[in-house]
């Protein structure tokens, strides 16, 4: 731990931590903590359950009729459901340095990545199929496991609408402002906007970020399920978020998106209605209010590289239009299921067509006299 103490104290922000009493002894402690999470990393990640050719003393509970068993079967009932929640804190996060220099001297020789590699083929079955069914390809490119999350949630470009041409984006920009605040769900359906459930397992979303907009109408939004370990690790993603810059702000723009569209019981039973979310609170309100607090002292700015700004354009230039908003008022007028409003409707139709034909016929039998009367001279 000591050769690498530098290079892995350049992954936390708090420089002044170094100096505090917790790592005292030159720097004894914290090399100590290093040691300690790495190995709890590499035990309960099962980097080293499937390697019974090793040396290593799993004890007499790890040892079974065929050989060594799975290390994760030696743990207690907590750490079997609560690990992932501990792994995941943006505060317990251990840089993937630490676990490859364990690693190695465990198997010298080993290539660094086959760490990494275990690690990510444990962690992507934790988050498919309910967030996301993207392969982990290239563990390298994190630096920890939230960060690895955070790569396999990132948005598909490539399904994103793309916008009619750069030069009427930019019009549309400098005539509308900036990305303003999504409508509510039923706001967004009282203007004739459709919710469709997208499909995570056997479409082409990739992750929950894949948000799309279809004909400036129709939202097609992957499935969200609400319990206590997607709040968690929606929030230590956008808590990642905010305090690295480099890596965007795809999970923050994502859970704005839901929870201004949801922000009402309403809204969240519209949603559940569709296969759009599922929840186990109390009630729709619960949700709501749960999910307004999703982005509570969160900092975003929708105008910085927002992956949902087309997305947002679309609807909103659907919602302003003159037409659809007449539209939506003659298809959402309330009285249209009142059997006497419809038959009235159709009376004044009917009487109407009467008139138009009358008029035809009254103007063509005119014409036709006109026709038939012989022509007379003019004497002068």
């Amino acid at each position: 731990m000591a050769t690498i103490e530098e290079q892995v104290k350049l992954y936390y922000d708090d420089l002044d931590l170094w100096s505090s009493f917790s790592f005292s002894n030159n720097g004894q402690a914290f090399r100590e903590m290093l040691m300690r999470d790495g190995c709890f990393l590499l035990v309960t990640l099962g980097v080293l359950a499937q390697e019974p050719e090793l040396d290593i003393d799993l004890g007499e509970e790890a040892v079974g009729a065929d050989g060594p068993l799975p290390v994760m079967t030696t743990h207690s009932k907590w750490d079997h459901q609560f690990w992932f929640d501990d792994i995941v804190l943006s505060g317990n996060q251990l840089p993937f340095a630490v676990v490859q220099e364990i690693y190695r001297l465990i198997r010298p020789g080993t290539d660094r990545q086959v760490p990494l590699q275990n690690i990510g083929m444990f962690i992507q079955p934790k988050l498919a199929p309910r967030y996301t069914r993207r392969p982990v390809s290239n563990p390298v490119n994190a630096d920890h496991v939230l960060h690895l999350c955070h790569e396999l949630l990132k948005p598909t470009v490539t399904t994103v609408s793309p916008r009619a041409s750069e030069a009427s984006y930019t019009d549309d920009r400098q005539e509308d402002g900036g990305v303003g605040r999504w409508r509510r769900a039923t706001e967004y359906s009282s203007l004739m906007v459709t919710f469709r459930e997208r499909d995570l397992v056997g479409g082409d979303a990739q992750c929950v970020t894949d948000v799309r907009v279809r004909g400036d109408r129709v939202v097609e939004i992957p499935k969200l399920e609400l319990d206590l370990p997607t709040w968690r690790l929606l929030r230590h993603l956008m808590l990642l978020e905010q305090m690295n810059e480099h890596l965007g702000d795809h999970v923050t723009a994502y859970c704005t998106f839901m929870s201004q569209i949801a922000s009402t019981s309403a809204d969240v039973s519209l949603l559940r209605e569709k296969g759009i979310l599922e929840h186990w609170e109390a009630s729709d309100e619960r949700a709501a209010q749960k999910l307004g607090k999703l982005c509570d002292q969160m900092h975003f700015n929708p105008d910085e590289g927002n992956y949902l700004e087309a997305e947002w354009r679309a609807l909103d230039r659907h919602c302003r239009r003159s037409r659809s908003r007449l539209w939506a008022k003659l298809c959402r007028y309330k009285d249209w299921k009142n059997p006497l409003v419809l038959l009235g409707i159709l009376v004044a139709i009917v009487i109407l067509v009467c008139a138009i034909l009358q008029t035809i016929y009254a103007i063509s039998s005119y014409d036709r006299d006109k026709m038939t009367q012989p022509s007379r001279l003019h004497i002068p």
